[in-house]
Formats: structure tokens, sequence, C-alpha cells
């Protein structure tokens, strides 16, 4: 049986990342706001005794400092990056030293600065990292993204640009740059706003002009599906497939009601909530769509997967959070009410034993994932292997 228990941790969560298989670093805080809640980066070991609960390490952030709002561990270099604002320059957003790498001493359990820097043109207090994803392949790249609608890709761990910035389409004021994610295989990245999902080669083809940097060649544009006409569809986060799934890409698809349509009332009485999540894969060769569920009737606010490609976690706005078969897309764990306020991150541990979501409502919810719940999403594809095997075989037996 799946066992979920909460930990209190008695500050607003922002952001998290797996340090390793029971630790994980928390970017928490009360913000830029004088509500005397600190800003820090902690590191705790997920236990549900009070003993262990306690072994936290904090790194308080300077006062001024905002609160953490992404952050990853790479481990190769046993180094957290994160994106944290430098305390407010109200008249000059862009001296702002964002881009943040800490060294985890893991001997002496001490977060240690290491960098700090700009790489972001804001143009306001209020604009933050909300992007930072690093490839897997060497040699590596890192994505740092802003709520600028700005996407810089860095060489990684010299943090010297790769490419040109990146910027959607700075004159349309709806468009939102949400995430970006790299293939397993290292050859392309995707960068997923409300209205499309563009898809880029990581190969340098061009070589610089003039000593300016190229521009990534851009593979495919997906665009999201036409929805009815008392709804409106945008892309709410993206994600490559891996392992077994890995020419398949996941994208979420948020329904809401359109506000531009007036709606008439019906002698049936009301009608059905437009709203909804829908999980949605296509294939990766050639950007067809393939299968879609609807996941919630709310919409989704965080995407993991986990290091396999077999299992997919969301969360949903009506506070609930689920946890589906990658190639099927089977609902295998759903909790509801598991948090007060939305999810703010949901992450797969590195060996898939537990889902951890972390929220505003100042709680960690860990999800200990039975051995039941991997083996019934390896059973499919094996049985789903079997049965194609078997249809060929009969296929070959009845053309001879």
């Amino acid at each position: 049986m799946t066992r979920h228990y909460s930990i209190p941790f008695g500050t607003p969560i922002y952001c998290s990342t797996f340090i390793n298989t029971e630790i994980i670093a928390l970017g928490a805080g009360g913000g830029t706001s004088k509500s005397g809640i600190k800003n820090t980066i902690t590191i705790i070991k997920l236990n549900d005794t009070e003993e262990e609960e306690k072994k936290k390490t904090h790194y308080q952030l300077e006062k001024g400092e905002d609160v953490p709002m992404s952050i990853l561990f790479d481990r190769s270099n046993n180094q957290l990056i994160c994106g944290i604002n430098s305390p407010q320059l109200t008249t000059h957003p862009e001296k702002n030293l964002h881009l943040r790498t800490f060294l985890w001493d893991k001997q002496n359990q001490l977060i240690k600065p290491k960098t700090a820097q700009r790489i972001l043109t804001y143009d306001s207090e209020d604009n933050y990292q909300r992007i930072t994803s690093l490839s897997e392949k060497t040699p590596k790249l890192l994505a740092i993204g802003g709520t600028n609608n700005q996407l810089n890709l860095l060489n990684y761990p010299s943090l010297k640009p790769a490419f040109s910035p990146m910027w959607c389409d700075q004159d349309d004021k709806t468009l939102e740059l949400l995430a970006v994610d790299f293939h397993s295989n290292g050859t392309q990245f995707l960068v997923a706003s409300n209205r499309n999902i563009k898809l880029y080669s990581t190969k340098r083809t061009s070589p610089p002009k003039q000593n300016k940097l190229p521009s990534p060649d851009l593979i495919r544009q997906l665009e999201p599906p036409t929805p009815h006409a008392n709804q409106s569809c945008a892309f709410r986060n993206a994600m490559y497939g891996r392992g077994t799934n890995c020419k398949t890409l996941y994208t979420i698809l948020n329904y809401l009601p359109n506000k531009k349509k007036k709606h008439t009332p019906s002698i049936w009485g009301p009608a059905a909530d437009p709203r909804k999540a829908v999980l949605m894969t296509w294939n990766l060769d050639n950007g067809t769509p393939g299968r879609s569920k609807t996941i919630s009737h709310k919409p989704v606010t965080c995407l993991d997967m986990s290091p396999s490609g077999h299992l997919l976690a969301f969360s949903s706005s009506d506070l609930s959070i689920g946890i589906l078969d990658a190639s099927s897309l089977r609902s295998l764990l759903s909790i509801l009410h598991a948090h007060e306020f939305p999810v703010t991150s949901i992450k797969f541990s590195p060996d898939e034993k537990r889902v951890v979501s972390c929220s505003a409502d100042m709680t960690i919810r860990v999800v200990e994932l039975h051995a039941g719940i991997r083996d019934r999403s390896y059973k499919y594809m094996l049985m789903l292997i079997s049965l194609i095997m078997l249809l060929v075989g009969l296929l070959i037996k009845f053309l001879n």
C-alpha cells in the first residue's frame, strides 16, 4: 500500500530539487515583503520521524534578497544552481545578479556561496528567474529563463554564452515563457510558452559572425489544438520522454472559459464547466499529436517525469496530486487535498521510490511509492511489447 505523509516546514516553499534519494533542497521564504519570514536555501533529510525532520541545513540569504524561485542540483559538480534576485534595485533592475551557484559541502553539512552573475536583461524589479534547466549529455548546456520572456543558453560549467539570447514575442503581452527541457540524447531542447512549443537543435551549425553568437536552429513548432467556442486553450508545461518513451513529447494543456464569449442560459440547465487539464503526447519524429487524456477538471500547476521515463507526476489547482503511467497515460495514484494551497514544485527522487510536492502552505508532502506501482508500469510495457510481437507473428504466418 502506498504511504504518504506531510512534513510541516514553517515557511512558504517555491522550488525544490533532490540532492540524493533521501535529501532534498528547498527554496523558501517570505520574498521581499516585510513579513519577517527569512529567505533561505534549506537542505532536509526526508523522514516522517521528528528526530530526522530536525536535521536541516539552512543558508540564510542576505537582507533584501528575494526567495529562490528556481533551483536544481548538479551532482557531477556537487553544486546548487538557483534563481535569486539581488537586493531590490528599483532604479537599476539591470544590475540584478540573479544567477547564483552554491557548493554543497556534505561532510560539514554546509552550503557555500560560489558565484553570482547577471544573465537576463530585466526591465522591472518584478522580473525573476523562472527557469533553471541543465542538459544531461556532455557538452552540457544550462538554460536560464525569466519572466521577462528572455531565455539564455550557457555552456556549463563555464557559464559562458552558447547561443545568442532568445526572446518570446515582446509585443504580445499575453505570451508567457513557461518551461525549457533538454532531450536525454542531448541533440535538442524545447521552449514552451502558453502559445506554442518550439523544438531547437543543440548543434551549432552556423559559425559566429563578427563575434556574434549563433542562434539555435528551429526544428519544429507545435500549436495547441483548436478549442470549442466557449473555451480558451493554453500550454502549461512540456517535457521530453525518457527511456522507452524517448520518442514522445508530453504537454499539459489547460482549458478555461472564454472570457470574450457571452454564455447564454440554456433551458436544459447550466452548461458543463469547460475548465479541464489535458495531458497530450506528440510524436517527436513528425510532430503529430498522439494520445490525450483529461487528468484534472482544474488547471494543472506542476509536472515531472521519473528518471527512467516510466512515470509522470502532476499537481492540480484543486490541491490534488496524481501519478500516471507514461506509456498508457493510465492513472496509478491520486491524492486528494494534498496541500492547502496549490503545489509550487513536484519532483521524483533519483531512485523513483518517492514523489515530493511542496507548496506555499508551508508543508512538504512525501509519497512513498511501493514497488507495485512501479511494477505495474513495467508490466504494461511488457504486455504491450508481447502483444505487438504476437500480432507481427500472426501477420507473417498469414502472409506465408
